[in-house]
Parts: structure tokens; C-alpha cells; sequence
């Protein structure tokens, strides 16, 4: 199997998994955040990790589904160009972009990375864990970012190919 293929299949491994972590992450917070009502104002009994545990579950859940979304090309996408830029335009268009996206990702883990060694030494005051946990989950998606825009760069990149090879060149028109 090539390089392209292995990061495909990862892609959509990561892809899988992320949508079941989310699904138990979003079930976590939503479970916890109805006790903790359902205490407070049913037994007048306050359970007071919730929020912080809440808290983390719901930062946890929105990075992952992000990722999702980017997956499925769901994000937000100018579509307008596409009509006077013609296949060739769209194609180098999205080479483009997925090289910045690249670039983009890869600050984002570097700055995650700085970011989450300052922080680490505060903690959560109830559940005692550091802070920087929140921070972890820009970490850990933003290479999963990487992943699944490596893939799509190789795939771009790919189809552009492809048109250039099979579209005749403007010497060969009459």
C-alpha cells in the first residue's frame, strides 16, 4: 500500500473515532449537566465537580467535532470563484489552500505545544488536574487537522495532475 492509501485509511480511522469520542464526550456532558439540575433542584444537592468536569467534556467534544466536520469538507467554503475560475482554476485553487492549511496546522501544534507546557502548572480547583487538559484537545486535533489536510493536499494535488495530463495543451488547439 502507498503513502497516499496508508494516510487515506488513517484519515478515516481517525475520522471513526473521532465521531465515537465525540458521541460519548457530548453524551458525558450532557448526562452530567442533567444530574447536576436534577440534584440541585430536585434534592437540593450540589454536586460540585460538575462544571469543571462539564466544562472539560464540552471543549473536548467541540475540538473533536471540528475535526468531523473538516473531514466531511462541511466548513464554511467560498463556492462563488469556482463559475469563472474554471476545473483547472478550482483544482490549483485547492492546492493552494490546503498548502496554507497546512502551514496553518502546524502553528497551531507548535503554539498548542507552548501553550500547554505554560498552563500546565494551574490546576482545576475541585477536580485538582490541570488546566492545560483543556489545552491538549487543540494538541491532539490539531494534528488530526494535519492528517486529514495532508490527505486532501495529496489528493488535490493528485487531480490536478490528473486534468493536466489528460487536458490537451493550448499549443496542440487549433
Amino acid at each position: 500500500m502507498n503513502f497516499p492509501a496508508k494516510l487515506m485509511r488513517t484519515s478515516d480511522g481517525l475520522d471513526r473515532l473521532m465521531r465515537k469520542c465525540t458521541a460519548l464526550l457530548t453524551a458525558g456532558f450532557t448526562v452530567l449537566i442533567f444530574v447536576t439540575v436534577l440534584s440541585r433542584y430536585v434534592f437540593n444537592f450540589s454536586i460540585l465537580f460538575s462544571q469543571e468536569v462539564s466544562k472539560l467534556l464540552f471543549i473536548w467534544s467541540c475540538f473533536f467535532a471540528a475535526t468531523i466536520t473538516y473531514k466531511q469538507m462541511a466548513h464554511i467554503r467560498f463556492e462563488f470563484a469556482e463559475s469563472f475560475l474554471g476545473k483547472r482554476g478550482v483544482l490549483v485553487t485547492d492546492v493552494f489552500i490546503h498548502s496554507l492549511s497546512l502551514v496553518f496546522f502546524a502553528l497551531i501544534f507548535g503554539e498548542s505545544i507552548s501553550y500547554v507546557r505554560q498552563i500546565w502548572e494551574t490546576y482545576f480547583p475541585l477536580i485538582g488536574i490541570s488546566q492545560g487538559w483543556i489545552y491538549v484537545s487543540v494538541l491532539i486535533t490539531s494534528i488530526i487537522f494535519l492528517i486529514h489536510n495532508l490527505s486532501f493536499f495529496i489528493e488535490s494535488l493528485a487531480s490536478l495532475k490528473q486534468w493536466n495530463k489528460n487536458e490537451p495543451s493550448a499549443d496542440h488547439q487549433v
